[in-house]
């Protein structure tokens, strides 16, 4: 015993099996809640895809802006496919509402632009 002496009258003080319990399951319900908020954080923000996808939803835009006429047409760039639907604008006949929609590989949306745009082939 390395020089201690043993004692046999001695009470050891310990936890009971109810608090064990008790911690154990105040600790699973904290980890529970931290995972919820870790993974809503890292489904919400902004990755490098989604970044490239508006990046990529950006460049149609504007080469459909300088073109005036857009017409609804599906895109590949890269791994990113481009769905673009073109709708007239309310009662206007030279505007038109032009949706470019992102999808993945897995055809998982990944972003989506929506711009009103006027339509060059109508006037005089």
């Amino acid at each position: 015993m390395a020089g201690g002496k043993l004692n046999i009258g001695y009470k050891l003080r310990a936890s009971t099996l109810l608090e064990v319990i008790v911690s154990m399951i105040i600790i699973i319900v904290v980890f529970g809640i931290a995972m919820m908020i870790f993974t809503n954080i890292s489904r919400l923000s902004l990755s490098p895809k989604k970044l490239r996808a508006q990046a990529v939803l950006q460049e149609i835009l504007f080469r459909d802006e300088l073109a005036g006429s857009a017409v609804g047409q599906t895109v590949t760039v890269d791994d990113i496919t481009v769905k673009q639907d073109i709708s007239p604008f309310e009662n206007e006949p030279r505007l038109s509402v032009i949706t470019l929609t992102a999808f993945d590989a897995n055809q998982e949306q990944v972003a989506q632009l929506k711009k009103v745009i006027i339509s060059h082939e109508d006037q005089p």
